[in-house]
This record gives C-alpha cells, sequence and structure tokens, in this order.
C-alpha cells in the first residue's frame, strides 16, 4: 500500500446511521453512528468518534476510541482511548494510551496482536 493511500479521506459512517454487519476497507474509516458486527482493515486507522456506540470485534492497523465500544480490538500499531472513552473489551496492541478520564474495563494482550491482524490480512485476501 502506497503512502498516497492514507491520506485520501477515510470511509464514514455517520451520526444518526445504524449498520449491523461487517465493514471492510481500503481507506481509514471513522464512526459517528452506531455500529454492531465486525470491522476488518487490518491496514488502516479506525476512529470511533464521541458521538459512536460500537458493539464489535474489531481489526485494524491503529484504533482511536472517542465514544463507547464494547467487543474486542485488535490493532497491529496502537489502541488509544480518548478521555471520553468508555471500554469495555479484550484489547490485543503492542502499544495502548489512555488519556485521563478514559474509562476501561477489560483486559489487554499485547503478545498476540500480530498474529490476529496476519489472519484478519489472510481471509480478506480470500474473500
Amino acid at each position: 500500500m502506497d503512502s498516497n493511500s492514507r491520506a485520501e479521506a477515510p470511509s464514514r459512517l455517520p451520526a444518526g446511521l445504524v449498520v449491523t454487519g461487517e465493514i471492510t476497507s481500503d481507506h481509514d474509516l471513522t464512526i459517528d453512528g452506531t455500529f454492531d458486527g465486525q470491522i476488518t482493515v487490518p491496514e488502516q486507522h479506525v476512529s470511533i468518534s464521541a458521538s459512536a456506540k460500537v458493539n464489535a470485534k474489531i481489526i485494524a492497523r491503529a484504533v482511536t476510541i472517542a465514544g463507547k465500544v464494547e467487543g474486542s480490538v485488535a490493532a497491529a500499531e496502537r489502541v488509544t482511548l480518548a478521555s471520553s472513552a468508555t471500554v469495555r473489551a479484550h484489547i490485543q496492541t503492542p502499544s495502548i494510551a489512555l488519556i485521563e478520564g478514559a474509562q476501561f474495563t477489560g483486559t489487554v494482550d499485547p503478545s498476540r496482536n500480530e498474529a490476529a491482524v496476519h489472519v484478519a490480512k489472510y481471509r480478506q485476501k480470500q474473500a
């Protein structure tokens, strides 16, 4: 993937929209609405805004959370929980940042994230 593709505008799930299902994308993803399902973007960044409510299995390069998330998060690079984040999840990542005020209930596993991301990339290629 070339560096120019990361500079493109992200795919967006706007506020007020409720979606159930599976999301895959070749672009970064921003969620402002409500999503229930699976997000598989192993080479992209997922941003969950303060207005978002997400119940999902998330696999991404990096994840930034400012809203509400329940489920699991696997990120190859990092996960950042903003001060407005409320997260109940199992997180797999080598780097996590919790900004003061973030609410986190769950577990963090720094050792298995690469395997999860590689499996997701393989499955995405098979689809």
